[in-house]
């Protein structure tokens, strides 16, 4: 090689040298901004998920008490409008009045209330079960929805 094509080397490698530690330093950056937000997403989600927890645990008298009213007012109005026992009727009736003044007000969200609404008026009406079975259907959908929307999972949905 002629001392100016060595010349030529030397000056190219004089160069590339700074450029290769400039991208080392820019990769170096981008390599820690990146990792940086990806920690911060996975304490954001973890901290989402323990806020979530909490708000269940500190919930979790009302939504049991939820669970069991909207258990017993959906086999209430099921037994209504389905058992050919008639002790049997008579009973569920006197406890689907209960809960319709009262515990169940305490817990009950707007779609149960309407669905319990329905139910009481059809029962009034003296409906038979043809009429009172798809309105029992419908106070269950509407409980399992609002368990849904309390629990906040779609796992009562499924």
């Amino acid at each position: 090689m002629t001392e100016s094509g060595q010349g030529r080397v030397e000056s190219l490698l004089k160069m590339i040298s700074p450029l290769l530690a400039i991208a080392a330093f820019v990769w170096g950056i981008y390599t820690y901004r990146d990792t940086s937000l990806r920690q911060l997403r996975r304490e954001e989600n973890e901290a989402q998920r323990i806020a979530d927890t909490r708000r269940i645990e500190a919930t979790r008298p009302y939504l049991d008490r939820q669970l069991t009213l909207y258990t017993e007012a959906t086999k209430t109005a099921a037994t209504i409008a389905t058992s050919d026992d008639e002790e049997a009727t008579a009973k569920a009736t006197k406890r689907f009045w209960q809960l319709y003044w009262g515990e169940l007000t305490l817990i009950e969200h707007r779609d149960v209330e309407s669905a319990m609404v329905v139910f009481k008026r059809a029962l009034e009406a003296g409906a038979g079960r043809d009429e009172l079975a798809p309105l029992a259907l419908k106070l269950a959908e509407a409980c399992r929805d609002e368990l849904a929307a309390s629990w906040g999972t779609d796992a009562w949905k499924r």
